[in-house]
């Protein structure tokens, strides 16, 4: 009975340490200039092009383009108002023997120039899969740039090869071009 009393007295006295505790005053107002910061992230570009799209009638083509038409993200009045940074990060998955450039156009509604982006995507000796990895951040102008794109076209330049061989229609290997966007946003509340 007497440690019931203890374990009693011990806990009124830490209720009364909580009640009694000191407190800042609280300024009620600052959530006035409360911002949300979230970020969001997405895919944004997929394109698989095989190595024998890289000839046309027994010809070796310097390149090849896929257009991305209407894209809508950047007309939405809200990202416009609240979007300040963005994270482009591209991978290229190559399974054939050759070097590529790759270039990545952003383009208004008019079809003028906006941004451009490029990299190289390195070769496969074995046909096994040789990935490269490319960052792009938009920031200042040239996130305003991004904010007006309606079209992106990718261009897969073919490199010539080391040993003097040529991509035909019977060619084997592929190259993967992934993107992902990590869009961050200002949301004054």
């Amino acid at each position: 009975m007497l440690k019931s009393k203890s374990k009693n007295r011990l806990c009124f006295f830490i209720f009364v340490l909580t009640i009694m505790s000191c407190v800042e005053d609280v300024d009620f107002d600052q959530a006035e200039d409360l911002t949300l910061t979230p970020v969001v992230a997405s895919s944004v570009v997929y394109t698989d092009v095989e190595a024998s799209r890289f000839s046309e009638n027994g010809i070796e083509l310097e390149q090849v383009s896929d257009t991305i038409a209407n894209i809508e993200i950047f007309t939405e009045e809200f990202v416009i108002d609240n979007l300040v940074r963005t994270e482009l990060i591209f991978e290229a998955t190559n399974t054939i023997n050759r070097t590529f450039g790759l270039q990545v156009d952003f383009l208004s509604n008019s079809d003028e120039l906006l941004h451009t982006l490029s990299f190289d995507a390195q070769p496969s000796n074995d046909g096994s899969e040789v990935v490269t990895e490319s960052t792009h951040v938009f920031e200042g102008d040239s996130q305003e740039a991004l904010k007006l794109t309606v079209k992106m076209v990718i261009t897969l330049r073919l490199y010539p090869s080391m040993d003097g061989s040529i991509l035909d229609e019977n060619s084997t290997g592929n190259i993967t071009l992934r993107s992902k966007g990590f869009f961050y946003l200002n949301i004054p509340v």
